[in-house]
């Protein structure tokens, strides 16, 4: 009788809550398609400032950018899968790509906190799909990370190619920053700092509020073994020299459909730029995203993409429209459609409840659930 009076309560109890936590979903749904509306009014207005380029814009090559764009974000989501596959987790890969789209609307949209919320939304999702926590977090600030190395190599080769930087110099700083980053890794996964890291992080836990009571008591009532549980599950996440490899390559074609986007967005607008030039603005925009100023990087991305094509000397129309074009692609357009893709979640997904392992090891079900016979 005690066990139905409590689940009974425990009943009355989650509804609230559930149907709180649906409104806030709705709500920060709203509040990020209405920052997309507030910015929509100076997209618009330099649609007219950009004149007669955009009336004769190629559809081609403007279809073209569009699929590039969206290719782009779908092997950043490879990344995500590939990791989890390494790791032993079998995610439907459109499972993998929704979580995807969406993070990426979040992080674009959400001013403050949209990337740690973006972060934070990913692990979630992943969990509720029966990802453990160690596996979920790894594959997604895993990709993140390496996409960055990525990144920076390839600027380093671009301002070598564009003139700033002897090329080899340019080679030995892109090769110091592949050692640089192979030894950090190699100390970081090391099991004696592993181990030192995640004790750390377990005592941080005890004192982080809000925190579970249940889920606090059973990690810290043997640090040292739950940093030992902990180190052991990532010690079987190490991809191999192969598995690396196509890592690297994922990330390094997700950019390269980025910025195939912004040149074909290009030729759309007939703007006649060398690919370096292009190259360098793309890294600009890439700044001011990381930058976080203001979400997706609105306004500095604009502004220092069309100054870096300006100072190369191209013609200020089509530059403006360019910038214009790419940005309603690869910001506000595949923004919407993240958030499509989470508000559709809202209905679609089952919510993921809290649970816990009882005494004689089964999984708690969630209050209010009926055990399947």
């Amino acid at each position: 009788m005690a066990v139905r009076a409590r689940s009974a309560v425990s009943t009355v109890l989650s509804w609230p809550l559930r149907h709180a936590k649906t409104v806030l979903h709705w709500i920060l749904v709203a509040a990020a398609l209405g920052y997309i509306a507030w910015q929509m009014p100076d997209m618009v207005r330099a649609v007219w400032e950009a004149g007669d380029p955009l009336s004769h814009m190629r559809p081609g090559w403007l279809a073209l950018a569009v699929l590039l764009a969206v290719a782009a974000l779908a092997l950043y989501g490879e990344l995500h899968r590939f990791m989890l596959v390494i790791g032993g987790a079998r995610v439907p890969g459109r499972t993998v790509q929704a979580i995807t789209f969406a993070e990426n609307a979040i992080a674009n949209t959400v001013p403050v906190v949209g990337g740690a919320g973006a972060l934070a939304y990913s692990i979630a999702r992943l969990r509720s799909r029966g990802v453990d926590a160690a596996l979920a977090s790894w594959s997604v600030f895993l990709p993140g990370a390496l996409s960055t190395i990525v990144l920076l190599v390839g600027a380093v080769f671009i301002v070598g190619a564009a003139g700033w930087m002897p090329m080899w110099l340019a080679v030995v700083v892109a090769a110091a920053i592949v050692v640089g980053t192979m030894g950090f890794w190699s100390v970081l996964t090391h099991a004696s700092v592993l181990h030192r890291i995640l004790l750390g992080l377990v005592h941080l836990w005890r004192r982080v509020p809000g925190v579970c009571h249940d889920c606090r008591d059973s990690w810290a009532s043997n640090p040292e073994a739950t940093a030992n549980r902990l180190a052991e599950r990532i010690d079987i996440l190490h991809p191999s020299p192969v598995q690396w490899l196509v890592l690297a390559g994922t990330a390094l074609a997700s950019w390269a459909g980025d910025f195939l986007a912004l040149h074909a967005c290009a030729e759309a607008l007939g703007l006649d730029a060398r690919w370096t030039t292009l190259a360098l603005g793309f890294l600009v925009v890439q700044l001011s995203i990381a930058l976080q100023v203001l979400p997706g990087g609105a306004g500095l991305a604009e502004t220092g993409l069309l100054g870096v094509l300006l100072a190369a000397g191209a013609p200020v129309a089509p530059a403006a429209a360019t910038v214009l074009v790419y940005r309603l692609i690869t910001w506000l357009g595949l923004s919407v459609v993240g958030w499509i893709v989470y508000a559709a979640q809202i209905h679609l997904t089952p919510p993921h409840w809290h649970r816990h392992r009882s005494a004689d090891g089964e999984r708690e079900l969630p209050p209010g659930t009926v055990p399947s016979t």
